[in-house]
C-alpha cells in the first residue's frame, strides 16, 4: 500500500511540475516521515489550487462564450445580404431656365439651417437665367432641404423652395421651375 501511495505521489508531482515546497511558505524538516507528510499536503494543496484555477478558467471561457453568443451588440444585427450599408443619397437638383430674370445666388441647405452656417449647406452658387443642374450627395435619406434664391438687388424678396426624400422614387430629383 505504501508503494502505491509513493507511486501516486510521484506521478502527481510529475504531473504538477514538481513541488519543492519552498515557494508555498512551508518549511521542510529533516525527518523522512515529515517529508512524506509535507509532500502529501503539498500535492493536496497543489491539486486543490489547480482545480480552483481550472474552474476559474472554465468559468471565464463560459463567460466569453456567452458574451459571444449573446443577442447584444453588433453580433445581434441581422442584415439582408442585398443591403450595402450605403446611406448616401444622390439628389439631382435642376433649376429651370428663366426661374430668375437677373443675376441671383442660390443656397441649398438643411431645412432648419441658417444661411450663415457653411456646415449645414450643400450648395452655394451663382444663378442666372440659364438655370442650373447639379448633383448633390446627402449623408442620409432623412435629410430635408431648403433652397433660397437671393437676388443681388435688395428690392426683391428671396424665393424659397423645400424638398424631402421621396421613398417611392427610384432616383431622387428636385426640379425647381
Amino acid at each position: 500500500m505504501n508503494k502505491v501511495i509513493a507511486i501516486l505521489i510521484t506521478l502527481l508531482l510529475t504531473a504538477c511540475g514538481g513541488g519543492s515546497g519552498g515557494s508555498d511558505g512551508q518549511s521542510q524538516t529533516p525527518s523522512s516521515t515529515t517529508n512524506t507528510t509535507n509532500t502529501t499536503a503539498q500535492v493536496s494543496t497543489n491539486t486543490d489550487t489547480q482545480a480552483q484555477t481550472a474552474t476559474e478558467e472554465q468559468a471565464a471561457e463560459e463567460q466569453v462564450t456567452q458574451e459571444t453568443n449573446s443577442d447584444e451588440g453588433m453580433e445581434a444585427v441581422v442584415v439582408d445580404e442585398s443591403f450595402d450599408f450605403q446611406t448616401d443619397v444622390p439628389v439631382s437638383v435642376s433649376i429651370g431656365p428663366n426661374v430668375v430674370s437677373s443675376r441671383a445666388f442660390i443656397n441649398i441647405c438643411q431645412q432648419d439651417a441658417t444661411l450663415t452656417n457653411d456646415d449645414m449647406c450643400f450648395l452655394r452658387a451663382p444663378l442666372d437665367s440659364n438655370g442650373l443642374t447639379v448633383q448633390l450627395l446627402l449623408p442620409h435619406s432623412e435629410q430635408k432641404l431648403k433652397a433660397e434664391i437671393w437676388y443681388y438687388s435688395t428690392n426683391t424678396e428671396p424665393l424659397v423652395y423645400n424638398w424631402e426624400f421621396d421613398g417611392t422614387a427610384q432616383q431622387q430629383a428636385w426640379v425647381i421651375n
